[in-house]
């Protein structure tokens, strides 16, 4: 009877360890079999238990790339989410992203794009041209962001999986450019998901858990097989907290990095946080309806000579440089000799004396968003009074912000984060801006009907003089982002910080 037991049991353990034979080699053949999935070691899989935590300055509103305008949904989601045709450089000149490589045919109204192979949605489907040529029609029929960038399109068109062929009207030499932003974004066709608050791009992170205001987590995707394999697993992403809470959990190793430091912030820090470059300028816009006092160019001229830039970008703490026009560093287009309207109050008040203080009506109306702070708004009031301009201010929250001056332009100034490319929204009648200029709309369209990258930025040049000499804004200064990371964490991405934040690089050392 022992015997017989012994031989049992001795037969259960056989047929244990042959189930357990047969799982594993099906577990490792299955991806090879169909080509879906991965598999991985244990001692293979990397930093899957390591995570990040990041402060940010701005959250954004809704994590819909679609519809959500502003950089704070750019810089969470672009790249690490969501994927383009082409990705921006450390200087916001495009790359290959999902398009390996391209051909421009010389008269330059056609664009061969070659996708990668190995590109693959989150639910493990690969991304095609199809795809592709998909995302385009729905930025443009449904008028996602990014669609003015595709108003030149003449016809899309994928021969093959892996081709795409984009064909336009007139040669538009910031294509590529555009396609490294909203308007290269190639979706899911097949997502049926909130876009609000979860996510279906063809990138390194998914969306975890979104806490609207307060926090977005990111885990890195198991479908993903390009170069940019996350090499940590989650990333926490967090926009509350006092100045002193946010040095002091990044002292204590709560916290790994601060990007985009608010001034008061890095007061707080023991030592100095870093400035990093940026393609978004602060711009004191103007509304130039006929309705709108701004209308006229001697007001606005004398409002561009009263305003101090260097005592605004100041108040920045380090996180800004004075602009001269337009156009900062970054764009090809930069004339470092345009140093338009400088700091004049006698100018600014020579302008001034053409009107009786009654022709301000009780002031121009400065409504901004409160992301800036008080005392910017009291700054420009203080400044303009001091040449006889009074000024009504009032600060925001977003969503008065975007129903009083984005929909109804119910104002006379207004601050907004612009990127070099935006300078386009002068030629455009219908912008916040309403800066109707027939010469202007003319300009715009020489500077963008040319092949080549050397005539383009010399007409771009042109242009931003242009533009300056006719004062539908004035451009503030330069944004140059603080960033303050702990000694173990590596890989944080040096400048494009508040628009574009690559987090697949990231590792902790020790």
């Amino acid at each position: 009877m022992a015997r017989g037991r012994h031989t049992q049991i001795r037969s259960g353990i056989i047929f244990l360890l042959v189930l357990a034979i047969l799982t594993a080699g099906t577990y490792i053949a299955w991806p090879l079999v169909t080509g879906q999935g991965s598999w991985q070691l244990p001692w293979a899989q990397g930093s899957t238990g390591q995570i990040v935590r990041i402060r940010a300055r701005q959250a954004p509103v809704s994590l819909d790339i679609r519809t959500e305008p502003g950089f704070a949904t750019d810089q969470a989601l672009m790249g690490n989410v969501y994927q383009t045709l082409t990705r921006p450089d450390a200087k916001g000149r495009p790359t290959p992203g999902l398009a390996q490589n391209w051909e421009v045919s010389s008269n330059g109204l056609l664009y061969t794009f070659h996708l990668r192979n190995d590109a693959h949605f989150v639910d493990g489907r690969r991304l095609t041209s199809e795809d592709a040529l998909w995302s385009l029609q729905q930025i443009i029929d449904h008028q996602y962001q990014g669609h003015r960038d595709l108003d030149g399109l003449a016809r899309v068109t994928n021969p093959d999986d892996a081709t795409l062929v984009i064909g336009l009207k007139s040669p538009n030499a910031r294509l590529l450019t555009a396609l490294s932003g909203r308007a290269g974004i190639v979706y899911d066709r097949r997502a049926r998901v909130n876009y609000s608050t979860r996510s279906a791009g063809s990138g390194p992170y998914q969306v975890d858990d979104w806490q609207p205001g307060t926090s977005l987590t990111l885990t890195a995707s198991k479908s993903y097989q390009g170069p940019d394999k996350a090499a940590i697993h989650k990333v926490i992403i967090s926009y509350t907290g006092s100045p002193q809470e946010t040095i002091k959990n990044l002292d204590q190793g709560r916290l790994d990095a601060v990007v985009d430091m608010d001034p008061a912030t890095a007061k707080q820090a023991g030592k100095a946080p870093t400035a990093t470059p940026s393609t978004n300028n602060v711009v004191l816009a103007f509304n130039n309806e006929a309705s709108s006092l701004l209308s006229d160019q001697h007001v606005r001229e004398a409002v561009r000579y009263a305003v101090d830039r260097q005592a605004l970008a100041d108040l920045e703490g380090g996180g800004a440089k004075v602009l001269g026009g337009p156009l900062n560093p970054l764009s090809p287009g930069y004339d470092p000799g345009l140093q338009a309207f400088p700091f004049d109050r006698i100018q600014a008040a020579r302008r001034n004396s053409y009107y009786a203080p009654s022709y301000y009506h009780g002031g121009l109306r400065l409504i901004y968003p409160q992301e800036f702070g008080n005392q910017v708004g009291d700054l420009i009031s203080t400044q303009l009074k001091a040449v006889g301009i009074p000024s009504q201010v009032s600060m925001v929250d977003q969503a008065a912000f975007r129903d009083q001056v984005l929909n109804r332009h119910d104002y006379d100034m207004t601050l907004l984060v612009m990127d070099n490319d935006e300078i386009d929204r002068f030629a455009d009648p219908e912008s916040t801006m309403h800066f109707d200029n027939i010469d202007i709309q003319n300009s715009w369209k020489q500077v963008t009907d040319c092949t080549d990258q050397n005539t383009y930025a010399e007409r771009l040049k042109a242009f931003a003089r242009q533009v300056s000499d006719l004062s539908p804004s004035d451009w503030l200064y330069q944004r140059t982002p603080l960033v303050l990371t702990a000694p173990r964490l590596q890989g944080m991405p040096s400048s494009l910080v508040d628009r574009y934040l690559p987090l697949w690089n990231l590792r902790i050392q020790g």
